[in-house]
């Protein structure tokens, strides 16, 4: 996939999320804020994780978009649970913990972590490869002896 192009976009919208997330906290509309970054970090994932400007379409999709959907779904979970038993102890439990933050720990924690973790091991030559680091240090190597001659 193709997002070179689109960079700059990117980094507009990534300033826009900012802003937006910075007013939904200030005017206590925490949900909506908390959503937002999730997009957020999943652009500077995609930013992150492309070569040249391109993303491949399997790292995308497993781990990052996998990545966002749980913590998404977590997060609504978590809200969801939080209303149903605001002031009052809950009927059950899910693993000893309180439903709400049960799903922060089983979706947010252990499933964003372990998304990413297999996810960047099984694509691991897709976002981080020996030849791309090669030529990273190249680069590096490069435009070092281009300051040490000045």
């Amino acid at each position: 996939m193709e997002i070179g192009s689109k960079r700059t976009g990117i980094i507009i919208f990534i300033t826009v999320l900012w802003v937006f997330i910075t007013i939904s906290g200030w005017n206590g509309n925490w949900f909506s804020g908390l959503i937002s970054s999730v997009v957020l970090m999943l652009l500077y994932m995609m930013l992150g994780a492309s070569q040249n400007g391109k993303l491949n379409k399997k790292l995308f999709l497993y781990p990052l978009l996998s990545w966002a959907v749980l913590w998404i779904v977590g997060f609504y979970f978590s809200k969801y649970y939080a209303d149903v038993f605001a002031g009052r102890m809950p009927d059950f439990t899910v693993l000893g913990f309180h439903p709400s933050f049960a799903f922060t720990i089983l979706t947010y924690w252990i499933g964003g972590v372990l998304t990413l973790t297999v996810g960047f091991y099984i694509f691991s030559d897709y976002w981080l490869s020996d030849k791309g680091w090669d030529n990273f240090k190249k680069k590096i190597e490069a435009i070092n002896t281009a300051k040490e001659e000045l």
